[in-house]
């Protein structure tokens, strides 16, 4: 059964602008009408990679980056996309991926606006017309870049709110899109939280509260108001969405849009290909105060600042003096939950692991010594993956054994076939030692490949750091006994 990738991705002007003729929605329906209509496409399996809010011209993106990851691993037969310049208005860019990798890949592209389909193209999009149409992309995303960028600081200066899906607790006004009104479903949330850590409840305990009475993350009531998540590529487990987290209450405390402060200008795209965007200094920063309709008073928001500044002098920084960096981090997850694993240290100077997840939920949640993992971890690497010199010489010597019979058998096989052709045996004498001298070669050569894949991946361990897990393993999971099962890249 072929596995469908359907690609979908706006631009930040199609978001602010609501276009909608150009919605992923819109994009959705055309994909999913095209493959019905194609009786070799129909009964595929399909999975949606989005972007929303990111330029064609832009080589990096989260959807994209996450489809690319799969077709490394060969896991998508073929991308449909709207028009091309939905996957890529880059003219260098998308003319290598039409030319080069997805044939290279095995992948089948089509684009259905343009008609393009790899699978009957000739040329691989060499040909002339499509060379063409994504010049014309490239150049009008360069040309659209410079006036989206004087179009959207206009916007901001006059104070209209176009940076895409609101905070947490707000709703774009039905009857004017550049404006934001509480959202009557969540900003008693948002009260709450406030309300919480007045009564000077930490930020897991507001977390644990909210998590026990249900209410909905700012992950589920995005998803539940535009029908698809934008944020799927962040973790392969749903717990991550539906679960409240303290980093998460804490960016929701901190952000001035409660008190009905529009802040902008907190970051700049350095690149117009792409490029990653900088963080501004707070100085040139830009806000309008009084923007819109407060969700809680400016007493009750500069109060919990206070508190949060005070837990952090007096407690993270502390904590921060015995954080210990681990050749784990971003590998090591929960057997439970699925959830990456956190380092906390405690007062022993102890690094143990823990789960943000699990312990919002109030479940177990601290793991073994991360010292204890770490060495298992690298005994299991230096068995499974490094071998000794010697043993790679022996494996060598056998495998320089290995080419010279096949080489002799080689011979053996030639001059049989001479006494063949000398009328010395008969025909179905020679086909009967043929087989079996070729079922030697075959054999052989198995062996020999084998040998070559085990010096290639048992050798140049150099250094066991996080690189060096990350190269040879995915995922380690861990439970309070210890590590449950390990997946290999």
């Amino acid at each position: 059964m072929s596995r469908i990738a359907a690609y979908m991705r706006i631009s930040v002007v199609e978001r602010h602008e609501n276009l909608l003729e150009e919605t992923i929605n819109s994009q959705r329906k055309i994909i999913e009408r095209y493959i019905q209509e194609q009786e070799d496409l129909k009964n595929s399996i399909l999975e949606e990679f989005v972007d929303e809010g990111y330029s064609g011209n832009s080589i990096s993106r989260p959807g994209l980056d996450r489809l690319i990851e799969k077709i490394k691993k060969q896991q998508v037969d073929c991308i449909i996309v709207k028009d091309m310049s939905r996957f890529m208005r880059n003219y260098i860019e998308m003319g290598n991926y039409l030319e080069n990798i997805f044939p290279f890949m095995g992948v089948r592209f089509i684009a259905i606006n343009d008609g393009y389909d790899s699978k009957t193209e000739v040329q691989n999009g060499t040909s002339i017309d499509i060379q063409f149409k994504n010049l014309i992309n490239d150049y009008y995303c360069r040309e659209l870049s410079v006036k989206m960028k004087s179009t959207l600081h206009s916007a901001y200066n006059k104070g209209k709110y176009i940076t895409g899906y609101p905070s947490y607790g707000y709703m774009k006004d039905p009857n004017d899109y550049t404006k934001i009104i509480p959202d009557p479903e969540t900003a008693d949330n948002v009260r709450y939280m406030f309300q919480l850590a007045l009564e000077n409840k930490s930020l897991m305990d507001i977390a644990k509260v909210l998590n026990r009475e249900g209410i909905i993350t700012p992950g589920r009531k995005r998803s539940k108001d535009v029908g698809y998540d934008l944020y799927n590529s962040r973790t392969k487990k749903d717990i991550s969405k539906s679960l409240w987290s303290h980093s998460m209450i804490r960016r929701i405390l901190i952000n001035e849009t409660y008190v009905g402060t529009f802040v902008f200008n907190k970051s700049t795209k350095t690149k117009l290909d792409g490029g990653k965007s900088t963080n501004n200094k707070k100085a040139e920063w830009k806000k309008i105060h009084n923007h819109h309709e407060a969700i809680v008073s400016q007493d009750d928001y500069d109060k919990v600042q206070l508190l949060l500044n005070a837990r952090y002098r007096n407690g993270f920084k502390k904590r921060q003096e015995y954080s210990v960096p681990s050749i784990l981090l971003g590998v090591v997850k929960c057997q439970k939950c699925g959830y990456a694993l956190s380092i906390i240290n405690n007062s022993d100077i102890k690094p143990l692991l823990y789960c943000k997840s699990c312990r919002s939920n109030s479940l177990k949640s601290r793991f073994v010594d991360i010292r204890i993992v770490e060495k298992e971890i690298v005994d299991i690497l230096r068995t499974k993956f490094d071998i000794k010199n010697e043993d790679k010489l022996e494996l060598e010597k056998e495998k320089d054994k290995l080419v010279k019979l096949n080489q002799r058998l080689s011979d053996k096989k030639l001059s049989y076939f001479e006494d063949y052709k000398l009328e010395k045996i008969d025909r179905e004498a020679f086909k009967r030692i043929k087989d079996n001298i070729q079922m030697d070669i075959d054999s052989n050569n198995e062996r020999i490949s084998e040998i070559e894949d085990i010096v290639k991946k048992t050798s140049g361990i150099k250094q066991y750091n996080n690189e060096t897990v990350k190269k040879y393993i995915s995922a380690i999971y861990l439970s309070d006994k210890g590590i449950e099962r390990i997946e290999y890249n």
